[in-house]
């Protein structure tokens, strides 16, 4: 787990308004994003090309065993097997509101209800380490991959949107006789605007795209360690989410009232659970977490919800049937929150509630239904507060044959910040996907979003709450 924490400094205010000074680079000829359109839709083609011209031997070889030749896959490429999963993508798509708000702040660039076409180019790859090295039989290690994945957005109408997304990720995981362990370590670097636009009433969970395509760093990491015996388990786990907005920081009075400024903020645990076996795949289990969440201090403001936290919890994980897999736990958070005279919420202590769970049932090999849910507190994105942060997903798909699938479900979001911030912000999602595979490694994918907003509390308390957003989008993908 790495952690590169960087404090925000403040910009230095240009001499002109920030209309002029935030206003993004627009010189782009149309003519260039729509060769950039181009490119993206014969993409997959040329790399197909591509790669059954790479499969031609450039030089004789001694002649190998039929039993070592990895087969080649639909294009004709064979992979070495330290690698795996390549693949790259081209989705073309429709957002009816990029910045998620339906309310303009006055003497600024619209932002309301602001549509835009959208491009997005990906790829990604995935090194076994472990066969690199030959070591991939035997031994306590089993799992030892490094995977990257990049997706690029180009936004027709808002040039200054546009944002590459790069993930890397590290998975380990071994075992011996009674022992097994897994480090699952997921980074995510976007290269995006340093700066914000200003808002003036916003849903917190609508302007939130806008802050997901900021330059920042994210990673998160959930490891455990675990001794098995013939009818119970004790495991030792430990899970980091950190968040570091690499954005300019503004006091948002005077000219730059409404800017956002999005803020670093982390949480840390680290715990033991102990779980009694009912069956061999199914268990009670009761756990322990010690952790902290912390939250920048804006140079302006220095009030921070930064808070210490016992967590006690109850559950059960397996499968208690063949065809269902769940795991729920839930239990009190007992939290103590620091610096009482810059504090961003009422009290320094409380007991809040922690619920997470997921429930997967494979009714037939062709329908499967995912539920999840998670209630917890954390720290508020845009500094001071602390916030209920509860969300909510069911999903079904559908196989109607060995190349057609479709998806549908429902996304609910909440976010029920303490007092004495008024706020009770709440989104609704609908997505809907259908999937074709014109071969086995050429997938196309239609995919449509529905997302309303709106607040618990009356339109005179929290005005300009309410936005929609429907996105839709058709997208190709090549896999080798």
């Amino acid at each position: 787990m790495l952690f590169l924490k960087t404090k925000h400094q403040p910009a230095v205010k240009s001499p002109l308004s920030p209309e002029i000074a935030s206003k993004p680079n627009r010189v782009t000829p149309s003519f260039h994003r729509m060769r950039a359109r181009v490119a993206a839709a014969l993409l997959p083609v040329i790399v197909a090309t591509s790669t059954y011209a790479q499969s031609i031997p450039l030089s004789s070889v001694p002649p190998t065993t039929a039993a070592a030749i990895p087969a080649a896959d639909t294009w004709g490429v064979t992979l070495p097997n330290w690698l795996s999963a390549p693949s790259v993508a081209v989705k073309e798509g429709y957002d009816s509101s990029i910045y998620g708000v339906s309310d303009n702040l006055a003497g600024h660039p619209d932002i309301a209800n602001v549509s835009s076409w959208f491009t997005t180019l990906s790829a990604s790859i995935r090194f076994d380490l472990l066969a690199a090295s030959g070591s991939q039989n035997g031994g306590f290690l089993k799992t030892l991959t490094l995977a990257y994945s990049g997706d690029y957005t180009q936004y027709e109408a808002a040039a200054r949107e546009d944002n590459l997304r790069n993930t890397f990720t590290l998975e380990v995981a071994g075992s011996s006789g009674p022992w097994s362990f897994s480090i699952d370590n997921p980074l995510l670097y976007v290269d995006g605007s340093r700066e914000d636009v200003f808002f003036n009433y916003y849903n917190n969970l609508g302007f939130a795209v806008d802050r997901e395509r900021r330059n920042q760093i994210q990673e998160r990491n959930t490891s455990f360690l675990r001794y098995d015996a013939s009818n119970w388990f004790v495991r030792a786990v430990d899970s980091a989410t950190y968040y570091n907005l690499l954005i300019d920081e503004h006091d948002p009075v005077g000219p730059y009232k409404g800017y956002a400024n999005w803020i670093n903020r982390d949480d840390v645990n680290a715990g033991l659970d102990l779980g009694y076996k009912l069956t061999p795949d199914f268990a009670f289990i009761t756990g322990w977490r010690i952790g902290q969440q912390t939250q920048e201090q804006l140079y302006y403001n220095p009030a921070a919800s930064d808070s210490t936290y016992n967590r006690a919890l109850f559950g059960f994980e397996g499968g208690p049937l063949k065809w269902l897999q769940a795991q729920f736990v839930a239990g009190p958070d007992f939290r103590r929150y620091s610096d009482a005279s810059h504090l961003g919420l009422y009290g320094k202590r409380h007991t809040w509630l922690y619920l997470q769970g997921q429930l997967t049932a494979t009714f037939t090999p062709q329908d499967t239904l995912t539920a999840s849910a998670k209630v917890w507190h954390f720290v508020s994105s845009t500094g001071v507060a602390s916030i209920q942060e509860t969300a909510e997903n069911l999903i079904y798909k559908h196989a109607f044959s060995s190349k057609l699938s479709a998806s549908a479900g429902v996304r609910v979001l909440g976010h029920r910040y303490d007092a004495p911030t008024v706020r009770d912000d709440w989104s609704t999602t609908v997505p809907v996907n259908a999937t074709y595979a014109l071969t086995p490694n050429l997938l196309v994918s239609a995919d449509y979003s529905a997302t309303s907003g709106h607040s618990h509390f009356p339109v005179a308390v929290t005005p300009g709450q309410n936005f929609e957003d429907n996105i839709v989008s058709l997208s190709l993908k090549a896999s080798f």
